[in-house]
């Protein structure tokens, strides 16, 4: 049997002292609360004001009807009984309906008045008193976010995307060419929702066109790409295959075509919901949605190791963790990780904010820890629910999908962030890789170690059978880039973006690995030296251990270690310094294991340049460490 509102129970009724009330008035009002509880809402509307037509001052049918109205999502009719219900009794969980009410359809400083004046009662359970003071700080919240509003100016993504049937959940490629978006059509039959996607051409998008491999008989949506636009997960419900009601499911770019959806299976999957996933760009993390056992709240936000696919083409996964310090005892749904990896967004109804679900954004460390969680104000946010927001990897371009254009349903919008709200911008490496002797692509291994962090390790991605590949490079950090593959030279190169804070442009690499021959050579840029010195820093430690494993696993080689420099200074220090580090090169070489009678040295000091001295970027590559086959 239904609760009729929070201040009547089942079958108690307040008995007033009302001349009004009367034994027909007693019996309209069990008439009309019996088909309340039967969910005849009509009827119970009906008899209720018929009762109020004859006893206006019948306190219970106007909380009747309020509670019929809360039902139906009529909440200006609600505050309209539950304002004459107050004239009548005193009943202080009047003011707080009252005030719930008011604070849904986002009236804060009405609502704000009635929850202090509840408030002032001493008899408030534990429990609502939380709930009481979390209203009064969002109404506090609200009315400042409003006085003190941030950028927003949405703009429609055009007929190109949008249509009259509904589009929703637009996801970005990294590198801002492709967009991918759930559309529910709704043509003969039962709706359908299924993935579109969009490609870029200038400034404008092409028409949007199905994804015909991944799309099924049933519905799909709430997706996430990959950084290089080649693996996609997205939720799908009540599949034959499915372990619970919603799971996660993927589907692969092979050969140009996406590959049959599969369940991506436990323990990512569970027997309880799971949805929403939005991929880390350096497919680390996996963040979700999932009402799973162990969470905080009612839905919450997990994540979970990727660990890349095993030999039978399954994914394969860590330990779900719960993100707790996101969490409340309510539900945080909509994650979406930045392509820089640390900046994070989600929706919540119970975190401090303007009602329903509001967006927020927070801060991510590299030890997974969640920092500097806030609101993200309005007009972003409003009373209504608010929610499936990405961004573009340069951090300045929002997209959400919003009814207010109500002809055409829900559009995708886009819109520039307030600067307070920027995620700190993230480019890419674009790299073809071949074979130098005969330009074949090369499926080569692609190795990318941020220098910065003391918690990362290397990220290891393949080449496709194109020899392409795409990473996200966030800037303020360094980073190691090395591309190997067995009978090649490897590949190395340094991205210095340590000490950059906006845009800079993408890297195309067109790596031609040179196979390895007597003669080859390759250039080293990631072993780095005191300065004025021979004495290598740590950071140099992985390019290091990379060129002993080059040797290792090519055993018959002998090598000579050379060093170069650019031509500031003086040349004869130069090429002495050079000598030294190459020597260098070789004391650590033979400190792991590599015999002294496969390795020489030489400097070359300054007359070997590799690229113009006149500019930073010519001066940085000529300084290196070149490794030359002089014998196999």
């Amino acid at each position: 049997m239904k609760n009729i509102i929070l201040l009547l129970v089942c079958t108690t009724f307040w008995i007033g002292a009302q001349a009004q009330d009367s034994k027909r008035s007693d019996k309209l009002f069990e008439e009309a609360r019996k088909y309340y509880v039967d969910d005849n809402y009509p009827a119970a509307i009906e008899t209720s004001n018929k009762l109020l037509k004859k006893d206006p001052e019948y306190a219970n049918a106007h909380l009747l009807l309020a509670e019929i109205y809360k039902d139906i999502d009529s909440t200006r009719l609600e505050i309209k009984h539950l304002t004459k219900a107050v004239e009548f009794d005193d009943n202080p969980l009047i003011d707080f309906r009252l005030a719930e009410s008011f604070y849904k359809l986002g009236m804060y400083s009405e609502a704000l008045s009635f929850y202090e004046k509840y408030k002032e009662n001493k008899n408030i359970p534990e429990k609502r008193q939380f709930l009481l003071a979390c209203k009064i700080a969002s109404c506090r919240f609200a009315i400042n976010s409003i006085q003190n509003p941030v950028a927003f100016e949405p703009t429609n993504l055009g007929d190109q995307i949008n249509t009259s049937n509904d589009e929703y959940w637009p996801t970005l490629s990294l590198d801002g060419k492709h967009l991918v978006f759930t559309r529910l059509l709704k043509g003969n039959g039962r709706p359908q929702e299924d993935f579109f996607m969009a490609e870029i051409d200038s400034f404008n998008w092409d028409n949007a066109v199905p994804m015909s491999e991944v799309n099924t008989r049933d519905n799909e949506g709430a997706q996430t790409l990959s950084a290089d636009a080649k693996i996609l997960f997205f939720t799908a419900c009540n599949r034959e295959d499915g372990l619970g009601s919603c799971d996660i499911y993927f589907s692969r770019l092979e050969n140009g075509k996406w590959t049959e959806p599969q369940n991506a299976g436990a323990p990512l999957n569970t027997a309880s919901w799971e949805g929403q996933p939005s991929l880390s760009s350096d497919n680390r993390y996996l963040y979700f949605s999932s009402n799973r056992s162990g969470g905080k709240g009612q839905k919450d936000i997990w994540r979970i190791a990727f660990n890349g696919f095993a030999d039978n083409e399954k994914p394969e996964w860590g330990k779900p963790e719960n993100m707790e310090a996101l969490n409340t005892s309510g539900d945080e749904i909509s994650p979406f990780i930045h392509a820089n990896n640390h900046n994070f967004y989600f929706a919540s109804d119970t975190h401090v904010g303007m009602g329903g679900l509001d967006l927020f954004t927070a801060h991510i460390n590299d030890n997974g820890q969640v920092e500097d969680l806030k609101n993200m104000g309005y007009p972003i946010n409003t009373y209504k629910d608010d929610m499936g927001l990405t961004i573009s990897s340069i951090g300045d371009v929002a997209y959400f999908s919003s009814a207010r254009e109500s002809d055409n349903g829900l559009d995708i919008f886009s819109f520039n962030l307030d600067r307070g709200l920027q995620p700190r911008p993230v480019t890419y490496i674009k790299a073809k890789v071949t074979n130098r002797a005969t330009s074949a692509p090369v499926m080569a291994d692609i190795e990318l170690l941020n220098l910065n962090s003391a918690v990362s390790d290397p990220r290891v991605e393949r080449a496709d059978e194109k020899g392409q590949i795409m990473l996200a490079l966030p800037v303020g950090r360094n980073y190691a880039f090395n591309v190997s593959e067995d009978g090649f030279m490897f590949y190395s190169h340094s991205m210095r973006l340590a000490d950059e804070n906006s845009l800079t442009e993408p890297f195309i690499l067109n790596i031609e690995l040179e196979p390895i021959e007597v003669g080859a050579e390759m250039d080293l840029y990631n072993i780095y030296y005191e300065t004025d010195s021979f004495a290598i820093l740590p950071e140099s430690e992985p390019e290091l251990q990379k060129l002993v494993k080059f040797l290792i696993n090519n055993g018959g080689l002998k090598v000579e270690i050379q060093g170069h420099t650019d031509s500031s200074g003086n040349a004869e220090n130069n090429l002495e310094l050079s000598k030294l580090r190459a020597k260098s090169v070789i004391d650590y070489l033979s400190e792991n294991g590599i015999s002294i009678d496969r390795l020489q040295s030489e400097g070359y000091g300054d007359t070997k340049p590799v690229a113009t001295n006149e500019t930073v970027e010519g001066r940085r590559l000529n300084r290196r460490t070149t490794i030359k086959i002089v014998a196999k």
